[in-house]
């Protein structure tokens, strides 16, 4: 007899018949907060300041705010991020990492490896640890935690990484009526930035997402979701965390 595990109201089986978290999730629920190094400290205050020259120049060459995402003067940006499907129901944190340091490095270690690193349980990945262990295995950028953004300064900090080539990763809330490619809630989901198109209204966020929810075809890789949707599924979330 296959078991069953009552999450959040509802009951969900795993394609082998063994208990499963709620779909697509496999994001920790319990709040920790995050602990910035010495390195990261210093990282702060030097990516703040070019954030905000960055944003400025980019007013000056287009007539608009970087992050606003006024049409005209909109901008198409792509990461070539490579998707792994995440290999359990709550290895999103992993298989999202894992993504992340594959495109940076060329090359990543397996998600179970990424998993015992991380400190994964079944419980799911605490995404407050995911900065520190990024910022251990690359250097192409100090990843930082930041959270409570308003939606300018969210959409300048996923802008900026972007352009300057590095996968932003996010923690979501996910909500059908936010994200229509999803069909059902999900309560949990860490997954990564790899474009954006402003150049048409709506604007479009691209996300790299290791789940495939419904077993669709229709979530997993490099997918295209409302830019607003994506930052409102931010933000529902309890932590309303980014790494950048």
């Amino acid at each position: 007899m296959s078991l069953s595990l009552l999450v959040a109201g509802a009951v969900f089986l795993s394609s082998n018949g063994l208990s499963a978290h709620a779909e697509g999730t496999g994001d920790n629920p319990i709040f920790t907060k995050d602990i910035k190094t010495p390195s990261q400290i210093v990282a702060e205050k030097e990516k703040e300041k070019a954030l905000k020259e960055w944003k400025e120049k980019t007013k000056k060459e287009k007539g608009v705010d970087a992050g606003n995402y006024v049409i005209p003067g909109g901008t198409y940006r792509a990461l070539s991020v490579p998707s792994f499907e995440q290999e359990t129901s709550y290895w999103c944190g992993p298989a999202t990492t894992k993504q992340v340091l594959h495109y940076l490095n060329g090359s990543s270690s397996s998600q179970s490896t990424i998993a015992s690193g991380l400190g994964t349980t079944t419980d799911g990945t605490d995404f407050s640890r995911i900065d520190d262990y990024l910022n251990t295995k690359q250097s192409k950028n100090n990843y930082l935690y930041s959270s409570g953004n308003t939606y300018d300064g969210w959409s300048t900090k996923t802008d900026y990484g972007l352009a300057h080539g590095y996968p932003v990763l996010l923690d979501l809330e996910i909500y059908p009526s936010y994200m229509p490619k999803y069909t059902t809630h999900i309560a949990g989901h860490i997954l990564n930035v790899s474009g954006e198109d402003s150049r048409f209204s709506p604007v479009q966020m691209r996300l790299t997402d290791p789940y495939d929810q419904g077993n669709r075809g229709v979530t997993l890789g490099n997918v295209w979701h409302p830019h607003k949707g994506v930052y409102d599924a931010n933000m529902d979330h309890f932590r309303q965390a980014i790494l950048w």
